[in-house]
């Protein structure tokens, strides 16, 4: 079906039964991208990598667990970059933590 057709479609329905065309919108997209779960991969990880959305959230959006999202960044050669805490920082835990185990 041709876009302009589309837009007249949309003009109709909500002129006739009061369907709002950005829900209509937002519809079509979702069953666009569940029906393409590729793309919508694709999608999830491009949003990921610009830091939009968590890891967990990615995942989520993708329809995977959080090792199975792991495991695509890592086959596409997406190396994850975590932070961790200084050696001192981690010292001084650990002595509050366990403060028993100092000499």
């Amino acid at each position: 079906m041709e876009a302009r057709l589309l837009e007249e479609l949309v003009d109709a329905m909500m002129a006739e039964r009061g369907v709002d065309p950005k829900v209509i919108h937002e519809e079509a997209l979702r069953l666009y991208l569940n029906t393409n779960p590729a793309l919508k991969l694709d999608g999830t990880v491009a949003l990921w990598r610009k830091g939009r959305i968590s890891l967990a959230k990615a995942a989520e959006v993708a329809g995977l667990t959080v090792p199975e999202f792991k495991e695509v960044l890592a086959a596409r050669g997406i190396i994850r970059e975590t932070e961790g805490k200084s050696r001192e920082e981690m010292d001084a835990k650990l002595k509050e933590t366990l403060p028993w185990q100092q000499p």
